[in-house]
């Protein structure tokens, strides 16, 4: 169903606050004094269920809706005014975060003018050597207690990883974030049939992948600026390794962001046609639930 002219101009505005089209277009479907079940808000936003499922699960995360107690799930969106002033509020956050994250790394990097401090406590290691980036991934994946999340290109070679299945069993949730050109790689597809079904892990794919990063529990961050790999001569690295808070936070959220735009590694294969994976488990498409919770990353995969 096509925006009227009106819906088209809160679309816009709430684009510029920050919401993706398929976020506005769902919120907009639920202005109404009542609630709204996921189908309904999914016919009037144009998108399948599942995925305004997701879209609107993102909205009660924002505070622009919420669930009504019920047997279905119906959600009603909060008036306008209202939404456009708690996602200014959210973005004049998000702004500090940034500065704040910012403001982190450069004293950081100032810092190490300074005097060395102990062995692992510097905030800011450059890593330029390939085994030293696998040696710190392994050492801090194998500390993982919450989540670890990662952005990774087709440059990333996977392999088993006994720390990451460590860390799955002990209840770490690993996501894993990859580009299209991953799923024409055979050693892609063979890591995520190793991993696909177990609890903990999920992998999703889109279109680019422009920044490589990994995350530990929203405190270490790994951000890769030279992949050994595809493309790039010899066996050059260059990552850097830090240890901030406020940087991971904000690294994190855009991480969801790009989750959310992202389709679950096996139904992109099905797009594709390549071949089945041995061990995959398909999500039905059209299933009305949430995404799984967990997905690996490039630290983990190197743990």
């Amino acid at each position: 169903m096509l925006p009227q002219p009106g819906e088209s101009d809160l679309i816009d505005r709430l684009v510029r606050h920050g919401l993706g089209q398929g976020e506005a277009r769902c919120y907009v479907g639920m202005l109404a004094p009542r609630a709204f079940k996921v189908s309904e808000v999914a016919g009037e936003a144009g998108l399948p269920r599942s995925r305004a499922y997701e879209l609107i699960r993102s909205l009660v995360r924002f505070g622009l809706c919420t669930e009504v107690a019920g047997g279905v799930a119906r959600f009603r969106a909060v008036p306008p005014n209202e939404a456009i002033g708690r996602l200014e509020a959210f973005l004049a956050e998000q702004a500090r975060r940034r500065d704040h994250a910012l403001n982190g790394i450069l004293q950081a990097l100032n810092d190490r003018g300074g005097p060395p401090p102990g062995s692992g406590s510097e905030p800011v290691d450059l890593l330029r050597r390939p085994d030293q980036l696998l040696t710190a991934l392994s050492d801090t994946v194998k500390e993982a207690g919450d989540e670890v999340v990662t952005v990774v290109n087709g440059s990333w070679l996977p392999s088993n990883c006994p720390a990451m299945r460590e860390r799955l069993a002990a209840g770490v949730r690993f996501r894993t974030i990859l580009d299209r050109p991953c799923l024409d790689s055979e050693p892609h597809r063979e890591w995520f049939a190793a991993y696909a079904g177990t609890p903990g892990f999920a992998a999703r794919v889109i279109e680019r992948v422009d920044v490589l990063f990994s995350l530990v529990d929203q405190r270490i961050t790994f951000l890769n600026l030279v992949v050994p790999g595809v493309g790039v001569p010899g066996i050059h690295a260059e990552s850097l390794l830090m240890r901030h808070s406020g940087l991971s936070h904000t690294l994190h959220q855009a991480f969801e962001r790009l989750w959310q735009r992202g389709l679950p590694f096996e139904h992109a294969l099905e797009g594709e046609a390549v071949p089945a994976l041995r061990g995959a488990l398909p999500i039905p498409r059209g299933t009305d639930r949430p995404p799984p919770r967990g997905g690996n990353g490039r630290s983990a995969d190197h743990g």
